[in-house]
Formats: structure tokens, C-alpha cells, sequence
């Protein structure tokens, strides 16, 4: 009895062993010594680093929020002082214009900076006042007060401020910017200002707002940007009604681009505000979600699970606050922005802490490769002789049987011989491959057989797809191919192309007379009739349809082939079917001919209405007859 020997799989185990037993060891000494430090100093950096970065992003927003007060303030001491008042009101027709529907601009040429009477110019400003409310002596001056302080301080922050402006509650507009808004909003039409709409309107006007606050993230038509509004309200009377809101215009791309790179390498920010639904303003995943909502889409509507925690989170800590929360993949600082309702969050990855534990694995795998080494070299002698030469025997057979050739795996190709595995294996692939090769002879002659059988079918049918069922002429689909064919020949060869459209007169009369049956022996006949007068080569006669025939002839004129439609026409009526209900009282033929020479601005259509047009022609003369358009 043969005893089997696994030399390979038992050598091999071992080194395996070995070796994976010094790998983990080393590694789970290495990955417990480094992880707690690594993490500390990476959770470390991430607070320091937020904190730093809500600190730096909420400079601009607490600048513009004492810019906005100092406006108000102004607005307030001018407003209260009754000489102002006064020459503020008187100021509202040298400032503005009304138009016919009711509504007020600035007039020409003030925002391109022409002065007025009294030299004062006003470049960069424009104003636009809604034609709801007619504008009484205290809007006038409220309207031209926020004209001549939003000029005033747009003026000496140009370059650090994208705008400034001061609505009214009545609907006034006045801005400093680089673009005019009287030239690109209306009160008429589907794009209409509707400024109730706009989130800074609802709010800043509302009884309650008492403190400045920021939109959502939106897109602005006329400057083409996308942007947030920071706004401050004004004091409200004792009936709730405001006089005027400082509005500053914010550009998020320069803040998004600042966030899309935060300090720590390879880790990304999300910014959203402090709402109830966590409204998205950047995230870098999503940031063609947000845009296509226009600023509208957020945390829950996107189903962000993974960010409600963060939403919750950040909603309850105090401006300036940063705290860091453990999610599965990642550390999260997550900081509210000072003086914005903001919560801007910076995701640190897990993965990336990996680099440095695997630096220390690294030396683990060193160790292991070394030991791997020595194991080589013990199993090289082992390998060559009992597994890669049987292998490469194994291998040169394989590729003989799938080569298809007529020579044969025969045992001596086989390393039969040895007493492991490999000869084991070897032993089953010899029989396998008589096995294959039996099948395959008899496969190859079942495909060839096969194969001879599809052909035919193939053949036939394409006979059938363009032949005519009850006339064994071409049919429609043929004669559209062949019309498009002859006439690309005839224009590259400058020959003329000929059409013929042959019609049954009155067949219909005579399917009712004398039945289907008849009707369909009479176009069998006519058919025979086309096909043994039609005998040129290139010449195609196809049934059009119904009791429609056509003929294509190439190379030829009626002009020097005068007899072939003629002599189609004589044939049928020499055929002799009766037809009582014509009055020649035989079965005969209308024929229509049309031909020319293709052209390149032609198209086989055209050939075809033209035949069709001779043989309505030849209907409408009497019938049994040629007619020829050339």
C-alpha cells in the first residue's frame, strides 16, 4: 500500500506558524503601546486647531455686526434731528424717479457716479422701491437717509465688504455694489422682486427680531454668487414696527474654499447652522445636493444620520465653545462660530492615525520576513524537486489539452510517478483528459453540424425578410434599400435613375366582385408579367403594396427605353382577366415613370413623388395608361 507524503503542505504549516505567531505578538505589543499616545496628541491637535479656525472665521462676522450697529446708530441720530428730516425729504425727488407702474429708481447716471445739481455724487449706488405703498414724507426720508448712509459707509469699506445696504419695511432697496439692481430687477412678470420672499425681509421685519442674524446660504441672480445675508434689526416701537435693517451681503466662496482645507492634513469640515433641521452651507460631500436646493437642503432632509449627533452636539454649546465627539470612523471637533448661528465641524478619519501604528508593524514584518528567509532557504530543495518540476509537467500538459491540437496527453507527459498530492493529481488530470478529449472531437463535429444548419436557416430567412409572401417579388423593404442604393451608384457615376409606380386599375372592384382568392392570382400573374419584362441586370421589381408595384431600371431614360413601361402595360392587358366591373372590362395597369439624374441636395423621396405624381396622372386621364415626368 502506497503511503502518501505532504513534504510542501506540512513544511510550510510550520513556517507559517512560526512566523505568525512572532507577527502578532510583536504587532499587538506595538498597536497597544502607540495607540493611546497617538490618539491624545492627534485629539490635542484638533481641539487647538478648531478652536482656532471658529475663532478666525468669526472676525469677519463681528466686524460686520459693529459696522452694522454704527449704520443704525447714524440712521437713528439723523432720523431724530427734525432739519434733516426735513432736507432729507426734499432730497427724494433730486434722487430718484418714478415709473409708470408706481415704483422709484435712482435716477440715471447716479450710479455711474454723475453728479447732481449740487455736486454730490453717489457712484456704486442704486435703489429700487416697490409700488405697493405710494411713498409718504417720513419713507421718503427714511428711503433717501438709507440711500445716503448705505453710499456712505459701502464707500469706505469698498474691497472689504461685498455690499451694503438698508431696506425698508415698505419694500425701498437701497444698495452699494458693483452691480445695479434697477437694471436687473422689475415689479412685473414672473421674475418680479418680491421681497417678502427673501429670508433677511421676513425676518429682519418681523415684531420679535431684536438681534442680528444670518440667512441660509443662497444664490444671488444679480451678482451670480452664492452668498449669506448678516443682518441687524433695528430697534422696533412700541407697536412692533421697524424703520429700516442693516443688511451686509457675504460671499461663501472664500470661506468655503478656506474650509475645504483645514490645518490638520486629511481631515475635511462640514458647516451648518444651529437650526432645528441643521441647514447644510458646506459640506464636501453634498455641496451639489446643497446648490441644486438652493441652500435649502439639510442634515435630516438628507438623512445624514451620522451628523444628527453632531447637530445635537453643537446646538447646545456657547459661541466659541469646541467640543470633540467620538463617532465611529472618525474624532469630531465640533465648535460654534462667535457672533453666527454656525456650527462648523472638523472630521478627523481613524484611518489616517493607522500610518504611524504601521510604521511600528513595519518592523514586525521585518522579523517575520527575515524568519520567512531561513524557511526558504530550508524549503527550496524540498519545493524544486517534489513540487515545481511535477508542476511544471502538470502545467505543460494543461496547456496542451486546452490547445486544442491533434496530439494527445499521454501518461509519460505527467508526473504519474509521484507519491503525494501532486502525483494524485496528476493521475486524476490523466483520466480527465481522455475524458476532454472524447468530448471535444465529439463537440466539434456537433458545432460543424450545427453550425451548417444555422447558416442555411440564416440564408432563408433573409430570403423571407425581403421577399414578398404572396408574389414571390421583392417587397417594400427590399425596394426601400435598393432605391437608396441605385440612387448613391447614380450619383457617383452620373448615370440616370429610372422609377416606375405601377397600380391595378379599380383592383378593389374586383376583390368584391369576384373575391380575395382572385384578387390574389390576378397579382401573382401581374407579377409574372413584371418579372419576364423586366429582365436587365439591376432592374428590380417589387410589390409596393396592396395592388402597387414598382420598378427600378438604372442607366437608362424612357427617352431611350421608350417601349419597357408600354410594354408592361400591353402585357397585363394581354393577360386577358376579366374585370366587368372596368370599363375596359379587362384587368389592366396604370403606370407612372419618373427619372433624372441624382443630384447631392436630391434624395430618393423626391424620384418617388415624382413617379407617384405621374401616376395619379394616369389615374386621373383615364386609367390603362403611361404617363412620364422627366
Amino acid at each position: 500500500m502506497n503511503r502518501r507524503h505532504s513534504l510542501t503542505a506540512r513544511t510550510l504549516r510550520l513556517a507559517a506558524i512560526r512566523i505568525g505567531l512572532v507577527s502578532i505578538c510583536a504587532g499587538v505589543a506595538s498597536y497597544l503601546v502607540n495607540l493611546s499616545s497617538i490618539e491624545a496628541s492627534v485629539r490635542g491637535q484638533l481641539l487647538l486647531s478648531t478652536e482656532q479656525t471658529i475663532q478666525r472665521e468669526s472676525l469677519p462676522f463681528r466686524a460686520i455686526r459693529d459696522f452694522e450697529r454704527n449704520f443704525l446708530d447714524d440712521f437713528d441720530a439723523r432720523y431724530a434731528d427734525p432739519g434733516q428730516r426735513a432736507a432729507l425729504a426734499a432730497d427724494f425727488d433730486r434722487l430718484f424717479v418714478r415709473h409708470p407702474d408706481g415704483s422709484y429708481t435712482q435716477r440715471p447716471g447716479i450710479f455711474e457716479g454723475q453728479p447732481l445739481p449740487d455736486g454730490r455724487r453717489f457712484p456704486g449706488m442704486s435703489a429700487t422701491y416697490a409700488p405697493e405703498t405710494p411713498p409718504t414724507e417720513d419713507i421718503k426720508t427714511r428711503f433717501t437717509l438709507s440711500f445716503v448712509l448705505s453710499y456712505k459707509y459701502g464707500s469706505v469699506t469698498r474691497g472689504r465688504l461685498f455690499n451694503i445696504y438698508g431696506p425698508l419695511p415698505e419694500k425701498g432697496f437701497p444698495v452699494h455694489q458693483s452691480a445695479d439692481i434697477a437694471k436687473g430687477f422689475t415689479y412685473g412678470g414672473p421674475d418680479a422682486l418680491r421681497l417678502e420672499t427673501y429670508e433677511f425681509y421676513a425676518r429682519g421685519f418681523a415684531a420679535n427680531a431684536r438681534e442680528p442674524f444670518m440667512t441660509r446660504m443662497y444664490f444671488d441672480s444679480s451678482n451670480q454668487a452664492w452668498m449669506t445675508t448678516f443682518a441687524t434689526p433695528d430697534t422696533p416701537d412700541a407697536a412692533g414696527r421697524h424703520r429700516i435693517l442693516a443688511c451686509v451681503d457675504v460671499l461663501l466662496d472664500d470661506l468655503m474654499r478656506r474650509l475645504a482645507r483645514p490645518a490638520i492634513e486629511g481631515a475635511y469640515s462640514t458647516l451648518f447652522l444651529a437650526d432645528d433641521e441643521g441647514t447644510l452651507m458646506f459640506h464636501p460631500k453634498h455641496m451639489e445636493t446643497i446648490e441644486e436646493s438652493d441652500g435649502q437642503a439639510s442634515i435630516r432632509s438628507l438623512g445624514l444620520e451620522g451628523e444628527t449627533r453632531l447637530l445635537s452636539a453643537g446646538a447646545a454649546l456657547a459661541p466659541g465653545q469646541v467640543v470633540l465627539v467620538d463617532t465611529p470612523g472618525a474624532i469630531v471637533a465640533v465648535g460654534r462660530i462667535p457672533e453666527t448661528p454656525a456650527i462648523l465641524t472638523i472630521h478627523y478619519p481613524r484611518a489616517l492615525m493607522r500610518p504611524a501604528i504601521l510604521q511600528n508593524l513595519a518592523v514586525v514584518v521585518a522579523v517575520g520576513l527575515l524568519t520567512l528567509l531561513v524557511e526558504i532557504v530550508i524549503l527550496r530543495n524540498i519545493l524544486r524537486f517534489q513540487v515545481a518540476r511535477p508542476l511544471e509537467q502538470l502545467i505543460r500538459a494543461t496547456r496542451l489539452l486546452g490547445s486544442g491540437t491533434e496530439r494527445k496527453v499521454e501518461e509519460k507527459d505527467l508526473p504519474t510517478g509521484s507519491r503525494d498530492e501532486i502525483g494524485d493529481l496528476a493521475r486524476a488530470f490523466a483520466g480527465m483528459a481522455e475524458q476532454v478529449q472524447s468530448a471535444r472531437a465529439e463537440l466539434e463535429s456537433k458545432v460543424l453540424e450545427r453550425t451548417l444548419e444555422l447558416e442555411a436557416a440564416n440564408r432563408k430567412l433573409a430570403a423571407m425578410s425581403t421577399t414578398d409572401s404572396l408574389t414571390d417579388i421583392a417587397n417594400r423593404r427590399r425596394f426601400d434599400a435598393a432605391l437608396e442604393e441605385e440612387w448613391r451608384r447614380a450619383m457617383r457615376s452620373g448615370s440616370s435613375l429610372t422609377l416606375s409606380m405601377i397600380d391595378v386599375d379599380w383592383f378593389k372592384k374586383y376583390n368584391d366582385r369576384y373575391g380575395h382568392q382572385s384578387g390574389d392570382a390576378c397579382l401573382r400573374q401581374i407579377a409574372r408579367v413584371l418579372e419576364s419584362t423586366a429582365r436587365r441586370a439591376g432592374d428590380l421589381v417589387a410589390r409596393y403594396g396592396g395592388e402597387e408595384f414598382t420598378l427600378i431600371t438604372c442607366g437608362t431614360t424612357p427617352s431611350c427605353s421608350p417601349g419597357l413601361p408600354h410594354a408592361i402595360r400591353a402585357a397585363v392587358e394581354q393577360l386577358q382577366l376579366p374585370h366587368a366591373d372596368s370599363p375596359f372590362h379587362l384587368v389592366t395597369v396604370s403606370i407612372g415613370v419618373a427619372c433624372r439624374v441624382p443630384m447631392a441636395d436630391q434624395t430618393p423621396d423626391s424620384l418617388l413623388q415624382e413617379a407617384d405624381a405621374a401616376l395619379y396622372r394616369a389615374k386621373a386621364e383615364g386609367r390603362n395608361r403611361v404617363v412620364v415626368l422627366c
